[in-house]
């Protein structure tokens, strides 16, 4: 990811971010619409989930400038979640859910460019953490 695309990325972040509990309970509606089986992957407090969610987004955009970091926190994320049951699709159906979440979010802003800045974030991502997961 270039600079451009990390400066789209916290740019869309910062017009959602006051909005990020709602967008957290769209991005698990869309997942859950995509792959109704996904949903036998969480238990618990949906509410702790969407929590969770906001939380990794957060530390995410604000290690944008430091690769290092990000990696190291995605490689120990996919191993946590190796261990849940998560398999190569579902990291499919999240970016999936992902993009329709900020598409939703953001209207009329979001573009082509915007889309390609999140889904190579989110692909640089999730390539580190199955990696990870297929480690452990």
């Amino acid at each position: 990811m270039d600079q451009r695309q990390i400066e789209q990325v916290r740019s869309s972040y910062a017009r959602l971010a006051p909005r990020a509990e709602a967008m957290g309970i769209a991005f698990y509606r869309f997942l859950f619409e995509l792959n109704p089986d996904a949903r036998t992957l969480f238990v618990g407090d949906m509410g702790a989930q969407v929590h969770m969610l906001k939380e990794v987004v957060r530390e995410v955009v604000e290690n944008l400038d430091h690769p290092d970091q990000l990696l190291a926190s995605c490689r120990a994320m996919g191993e946590r979640h190796s261990g849940y049951g998560l398999q190569e699709s579902h990291y499919d159906d999240v970016g999936t859910a992902l993009l329709k979440t900020l598409h939703a979010g953001m209207g009329e802003h979001y573009t082509d460019e915007l889309e390609g800045a999140w889904a190579a974030v989110y692909g640089e991502m999730a390539e580190t953490m199955m990696a990870a997961g297929q480690h452990v």
